[in-house]
């Protein structure tokens, strides 16, 4: 890996979800291959999978630019449904809130079909709020959503974490670009 990773230059973003949400799916999506394994079966993702980005350019000066190395890490899922994922023991249960602590931001993936459980409400409170977190939040699966239930979870979601949020597809790609712009916008504050 890069060592560049782990100077000051390194931005470390964090999918979050609960177990199935497709964050794996989401990671393999923005990466354009597949990087994490992806199950039917939940718990599929045990220990963090970390993908280097590339570097990034970003501010307002050609001549110096401001320089940004960014990695992604898939964690596999704290919640299968409201009750603690099984396999979120131990050295797993310790690597995935050591990542969470160290996020430079989040990515928080609703599951379109399930909604936002109170579960990950609370954990996106905790980080947002407590550790100070700023995390983009996304209702992924929309394409298995019909119009009335999109504008339905939007505005619940919105309502009930206090964040605007991006839907995503892994499959047809939507909101893929969008979720790219807000992190790079994220970048140039």
């Amino acid at each position: 890996m890069d060592k560049g990773l782990y100077s000051d230059n390194r931005f470390k973003v964090v999918i979050i979800g609960p177990e199935n949400s497709g964050k794996s799916a989401l990671l393999n999506a923005i990466f354009g291959k597949n990087i994490s394994r992806v199950s039917e079966v939940g718990g599929t993702t045990k220990k963090p999978v970390k993908k280097f980005w590339g570097k990034v350019k970003y501010g307002k000066s050609k001549k110096e630019p401001k320089i940004k190395n960014i990695s992604f890490v898939d964690l596999g899922g704290l919640f299968s449904g409201e009750k603690e994922s099984p396999i979120m023991v131990g050295k797993t249960l310790e690597l995935t809130y050591k990542e969470m602590k160290e996020a430079d931001l989040i990515i928080h993936v609703v599951d379109g079909e399930k909604g936002l459980l109170k579960s990950f409400e609370k954990i996106h409170h905790l980080l947002k709020y407590r550790y100070q977190k700023p995390i983009i939040v996304v209702i992924n699966k929309c394409d298995l959503l019909e119009y009335s239930r999109r504008n339905y979870l939007k505005e619940q979601v919105e309502k009930r974490l206090n964040s605007n949020c991006i839907f995503t597809s892994t499959i047809t790609y939507e909101g893929i670009t969008d979720l790219m712009n807000n992190i790079m916008n994220f970048l140039k504050k």
